[in-house]
């Protein structure tokens, strides 16, 4: 049968049931789904527990956590480390200081172009990202729909797909602007254009479209686009306490790989069958824009084929599950027709 456990992947933080097994070097954690994952256990250290329980973190992943519970399994819990530690030591800290000013000396080096964005997301800490995300101004034209009823049904979306966003200091902004859009900032720094009302009337639409953005987060590729869009210098000079004001306006038209969007849009449907907010109002909406425009309007253009996204979506749908609505009928009234005139 295997280890028994809990897993939270420092991704999506949202626990996972997952059966582990392996030896004294490997741990491999398999998910529900059949999704199997190695790890070293020299990237593990113990960080608590009781005599029912052992609670494992990871050297390298911030919020990773791995959780055993009784009966346990010798040959997985003796391979385990025996003291507590930290999950994130010191030399980690120096270790990304000395990797950004490796990265920002060759940025002409065309390899560096293409593989460094990824490693330096990978590794940066979110608060280091939460610091890029407060250096850019918002676009010029772009003010803020100032409705606390809109704010508090915006915010209880996000509570309801990730619990912890808020504790891990997720924000979500509405602006007036005339825009379907919808884009992450660096460090969980969310936006929604209010123009995305004209044509999507859902909440529950809406819920897949900012799931999928709270993934981007999670799996750290707005800070990896960031760095291959606006360039290493500037990202230092940002970590260094500089602003730059306007740039907001490339980040929200950040170009994601089409890697990238196919695991924001399954980390969406996962979020959104572990909220039971039903995906089929999400593949409904995605393809009005594929019939309105053709194919997706500008934001969405490096996202997988727009009729192959809508019916992976639409998929997603089980048959027999009674769906909640992402919010109740005041909730989306006042969110749905915040701004208008």
């Amino acid at each position: 049968m295997g280890q028994r456990g809990l897993w939270f992947d420092g991704q999506v933080a949202l626990e996972r049931p997952v059966t582990v097994g392996g030896g004294p070097r490997h741990l491999m954690i398999t998910d529900g789904a059949g999704g199997t994952h190695e790890v070293a256990t020299t990237d593990l250290v113990r960080i608590g527990g009781d005599e029912g329980q052992v609670r494992l973190g990871h050297r390298l992943i911030d919020g990773w956590r791995l959780i055993l519970t009784a009966p346990f399994d010798p040959a997985v819990i003796d391979g385990l480390p025996k003291r507590r530690g930290r999950p994130m030591s010191s030399a980690r800290k120096a270790t990304m200081s000395s990797l950004i000013g490796l990265c920002a000396a060759a940025t002409a080096a065309v390899g560096l172009v293409i593989f460094a964005p990824e490693a330096i997301a990978r590794n940066m800490p979110m608060a280091w990202e939460r610091k890029l995300g407060a250096a850019f101004d918002l676009p010029i034209d772009a003010a803020r729909c100032d409705d606390p009823s809109a704010q508090a049904a915006l915010q209880a979306i996000i509570d309801r797909l990730d619990p912890a966003a808020r504790r891990d200091g997720f924000t979500i902004e509405l602006l007036d602007l005339n825009e379907a859009n919808a884009a992450a900032l660096p460090g969980g720094r969310m936006i929604v254009f209010n123009g995305l009302f004209a044509e999507i009337d859902d909440a529950d639409a809406l819920a897949g479209i900012v799931a999928h953005e709270i993934a981007h987060v999670r799996r750290r590729h707005v800070a990896a686009g960031m760095v291959r869009q606006l360039g290493l210098g500037t990202v230092v000079t940002l970590l260094g306490g500089g602003a730059i004001a306007g740039n907001a306006n490339q980040l929200v038209s950040l170009h994601f790989t089409r890697d990238a969007e196919a695991e924001a849009d399954a980390d969406a449907i996962a979020m959104l069958a572990r909220a039971g907010i039903s995906p089929r109002p999400t593949a409904e909406a995605f393809a009005h824009f594929a019939a309105e425009q053709g194919e997706w309007p500008e934001w969405l253009d490096s996202h997988p084929a727009s009729r192959n996204r809508a019916a992976r979506f639409a998929a997603s749908a089980k048959s027999g599950v009674r769906y909640r609505p992402a919010l109740d009928p005041a909730q989306s009234s006042a969110l749905l027709g915040a701004c208008a005139e």
